[in-house]
């Protein structure tokens, strides 16, 4: 890993987020990207403003990341930390930026544990399902722990493609943790052969890393996938978010997506 991407609106939760990065990047070796995106203010008809010329948002922004570098080195010691500040839409310049840099990972903050996301927790869902590079989700005030097991959570509805499971075994590979791959069955539910073979092809895929399965019984997906994570001590959760068409999307709920609130500890996605 070389480098990743730090969004931040200088909250408390992006704070943690970079805390988190920053302690990923010692371990790893990479530079941090710390990534500013701003708004520039759109004139209301006949509402007067005083127009801030772009170069004095730009200064006010790079003061603020400068602060940031100097709290991070601080904190965690020796980083090799990039500032980059820019005007846009949130969404937008990030996806741009992994699809026009070599960007390795994302990380960004969520409230997580069920409430309010804030302005950046809500982008950070949307950049899990289109950004071209994997996107980690970090709770507000969680503390790095260097991962040893790592929570895969699976519904064997479709054949991972090989580039997500490489993606995924490389980080695995960075820090030698054991893989728990669950895929959690509804009460009564019946096997299919679809199922059946995407998990053949999943456990072929994971041969060569230490990996157990489970298939936990539960109405509740997201529930259990946390409890789930509690139980065996994991210290991040991987999915996969599927596609969707746009009408598909209008009535299915992404796991992902709202795992991305309720979880306790990191989520990372990789989208397919």
């Amino acid at each position: 890993m070389k480098n990743i991407l730090v969004p931040t609106d200088f909250s408390e939760v992006s704070d943690s987020a970079a805390d988190y990065a920053a302690e990923l990047a010692k371990v790893t070796n990479a530079k941090l990207i710390l990534y500013y995106v701003f708004t520039v203010p759109v004139p209301v008809a006949d509402t007067p403003v005083i127009a801030v010329p772009m170069e004095d948002i730009e200064k006010e922004n790079m003061k603020l990341l400068h602060a940031m570098d100097k709290r991070i080195k601080a904190k965690h010691g020796k980083i090799e930390i990039e500032l980059r500040t820019q005007p846009g839409f949130v969404v937008d310049e990030i996806i741009t930026f992994t699809k026009e840099h070599r960007v390795d990972m994302v990380v960004m903050g969520v409230t997580g544990a069920g409430k309010s996301p804030g302005m950046l927790g809500s982008n950070a869902t949307s950049v899990m399902h289109h950004a071209a590079s994997p996107v980690m989700v970090i709770p507000k005030g969680y503390k790095f722990k260097k991962p040893e097991v790592i929570a895969l959570a699976c519904d064997y509805k479709s054949i991972l493609p090989d580039e997500a499971v490489n993606k995924f075994k490389s980080f695995v590979r960075l820090f030698n943790a054991k893989v728990l791959v669950l895929n959690v069955l509804k009460p009564l539910e019946l096997a299919t052969y679809e199922k059946a073979a995407t998990e053949v092809n999943l456990e072929n895929a994971l041969a060569d890393l230490e990996h157990s399965l489970y298939f936990p019984a539960s109405e509740n997906l997201k529930d259990e996938i946390n409890s789930f994570a509690e139980r065996h001590n994991a210290e991040i959760i991987t999915m996969f978010p599927h596609h969707y068409s746009f009408l598909k999307g209008m009535v299915h709920h992404s796991a992902t997506k709202e795992m991305a609130f309720l979880t306790h500890v990191p989520l990372l996605s990789i989208h397919e």
